[in-house]
């Protein structure tokens, strides 16, 4: 029995054991997911490390937009007037998407990585359990989201281009990927279909892995922010507790001061993403909406398979954005609620005036705006799924 007994602890110790590895801190999960983000960012060179400089890979990217764009233009000079040239519109419009988003980053690496930086800052600060509480939930947050994200726009891919290849290996037609043709390569030709559609795929893959990375780091900086305001109001609560006790006038003064700038901190924040995230916003929202209006009427009016999948992509891409900014904008609002429901009421007037300009400053706070004019979030999703909807319909109107 005492043998059984010493069997069964030991084999609960390593059960445990094993668990506890697994479990990790929130700093080690932060790092897990800048290593799944900075996986699809180094395919183009733009991953988010300390040390990053411009490099060869971001040149190479360079060159496969380029020759994306190139080829697209040649096609519609070639074909032109042809109904391939609305689905090459779209292609167009994808391959705008992605330039924005690799020039951008480029250009802005540093203030993206100030964000990343004040994030591992937070994180590394000595922790209480319900710190490491509030940012382990941030971590799961960000890879649940990163997930949905991913398998969405892989899951588009994957039907972009398993049609053609289903039509070539079981039914032997040379059906295309894409509108766009290579110059001196014939796709009449099998050899010629290869490598058309092979390229087509290769660079749709290699374009996604910007989007990806932009659109990852996009939600693990709301969601991270979130968490922030999260630990905001717990340190609230912790200082209405204070003010209870008869602690020295000295650790009121360090612990308010270090709310405010906590404060300032999250403003600040959502400040920066706001100026990082809107012309970026903007562009991949009317970038997602004439692809997904060329592709999915292109799919309706003239049976372009290949289009659904395309359509599919972008649309989930536009809806993440929008998921994205809705987030903010309710983090933001959560912001100036945290406030109000401080026990102001019990502190000194000195810091009554305090929290009054704090609350003030963060019902100032704006969403992300798209064009300057619009607030990114769902219900402007849905207003532009509507005028989708409308374009696709007159679309079928006209080429009936």
């Amino acid at each position: 029995m005492a043998i059984e007994k010493n069997i069964f602890i030991q084999f609960k110790e390593r059960i445990f054991k094993k668990n506890k590895q697994k479990t990790g801190t929130s700093l080690d999960g932060m790092n897990e997911l800048m290593k799944c983000i900075n996986f699809f960012a180094y395919v183009s060179g733009i991953e988010f490390t300390d040390d990053w400089k411009k490099n060869v890979r971001i040149g190479f990217a360079v060159i496969v937009l380029s020759l994306v764009l190139g080829c697209a233009t040649y096609t519609i000079c070639v074909f032109f007037p042809s109904t391939d040239n609305i689905i090459l519109v779209g292609g167009i419009a994808f391959n705008s998407t992605v330039w924005t988003k690799l020039i951008f980053v480029s250009v802005k690496h540093e203030q993206f990585m100030s964000l990343v930086q004040y994030i591992y800052k937070v994180l590394k600060c000595e922790a209480s359990a319900s710190r490491e509480h509030i940012f382990m939930n941030v971590t799961k947050n960000i890879y649940y989201h990163l997930k949905i994200n991913i398998s969405g726009i892989f899951a588009g891919l994957v039907f972009y281009s398993a049609f053609p290849c289903y039509e070539f290996f079981f039914n032997g037609k040379l059906t295309l990927v894409s509108p766009m043709l290579l110059p001196y390569v014939n796709p009449n030709h099998i050899r010629g279909y290869l490598i058309t559609s092979a390229y087509n795929i290769f660079v749709v893959t290699f374009s996604l892995t910007i989007s990806i990375a932009t659109s990852s780091l996009f939600f693990a900086f709301v969601d991270a922010y979130n968490g922030l305001v999260c630990l905001l109001e717990h340190d609230f609560e912790m200082f209405d507790v204070m003010c209870t006790k008869n602690e020295s006038r000295r650790t009121y003064d360090v612990t308010f001061r270090n709310l405010m700038m906590e404060l300032m901190d999250l403003v600040r924040f959502s400040w920066y993403m706001g100026q990082l995230f809107s012309f970026v916003s903007t562009v991949q929202v009317a970038m997602s909406c004439l692809v997904v209006v060329s592709c999915l009427g292109a799919f309706l009016a003239f049976d372009y398979v290949g289009g659904l999948g395309a359509a599919v992509c972008l649309y989930t891409e536009m809806i993440m954005y929008c998921y994205i900014g809705q987030l903010l904008d309710n983090t933001n609002k959560q912001i100036a609620t945290v406030i109000c429901n401080a026990k102001w009421y019990t502190y000194e007037v000195k810091y009554q005036k305090d929290i009054m300009t704090a609350l003030y400053v963060a019902q100032k706070m704006k969403p992300i705006l798209l064009a300057n004019m619009f607030s990114l979030n769902f219900d402007t999703g849905l207003q532009i799924t509507k005028k989708i909807y409308t374009l696709i319909m007159f679309m079928l109107e006209m080429f009936k």
